[in-house]
């Protein structure tokens, strides 16, 4: 019975070596806590570095609401020059900055105006400006109640001493169209009336009728 009871609680070299290992283990992992606290003491906060970074930081946004203060403000002109309800704008007298008070009208549209309207030496009725590129009927209904058109603006051509190089410029005369002219006219003579332009053959009742408010026969 002695025996067995030595065998029962008796441990091998082996075990025991494993019986060590552990116990150590267990101790080191119940100090090192304490030891990884004494080793590694937390740093004091520096409140002067937080409070540099901070200034840092309120500085840089007040900048930028400076910065878009200032955006805001160069773009209030843009935005408040349009025309009020009941203003218009006359297409024969404005310049291009004027034309740009019309709702719909930038920049670009308003140099291509003004441009055709020196082509053209004026307009006679609204409804030209949508032979201006690009504006189309939507865009003329858009603006035409912020348009007048004043026809007694319109600087006319002498067709009896207007020259090649100017009319072939006239938008309504092709190249043909205006050398036909000035060809007649030289093997006819002057013209007296609008009468005496139905013989040339490249010239319509069309033409006629759209050149008609821009030439003078004296």
């Amino acid at each position: 019975m002695k025996q067995r009871l030595v065998n029962y609680f008796s441990i091998t070299k082996k075990e025991w070596n494993g019986t060590v290992v552990l116990v150590i283990a267990v101790l080191l992992a119940v100090a090192a806590p304490y030891v990884y606290q004494k080793l590694h003491k937390d740093k004091p906060i520096n409140f002067k570095e937080f409070d540099k970074a901070a200034a840092i930081l309120s500085a840089a946004e007040k900048k930028s609401v400076i910065k878009l203060s200032s955006a805001k403000g160069n773009t209030a002109p843009f935005i408040s020059n349009k025309l009020k309800p009941g203003e218009t704008v006359e297409l024969n007298t404005a310049d291009s900055a004027s034309l740009t008070h019309i709702h719909g009208i930038g920049p670009s549209f308003a140099r291509r105006i003004v441009a055709y309207r020196k082509q053209l030496g004026g307009f006679i009725n609204k409804d030209q400006l949508k032979e201006v590129y690009g504006l189309d009927a939507v865009k003329y209904t858009e603006i035409n109640d912020e348009i007048r058109v004043d026809a007694s603006r319109v600087k006319k051509l002498s067709i009896n001493t207007i020259d090649f190089e100017t009319l072939r410029h006239f938008p309504y005369l092709s190249y043909k169209q205006a050398n036909a002219v000035i060809q007649y006219r030289v093997q006819h003579g002057n013209y007296q009336s609008l009468n005496d332009m139905r013989d040339i053959a490249l010239l319509n009742d069309e033409i006629l009728s759209k050149i008609a408010p821009y030439i003078t026969f004296k």
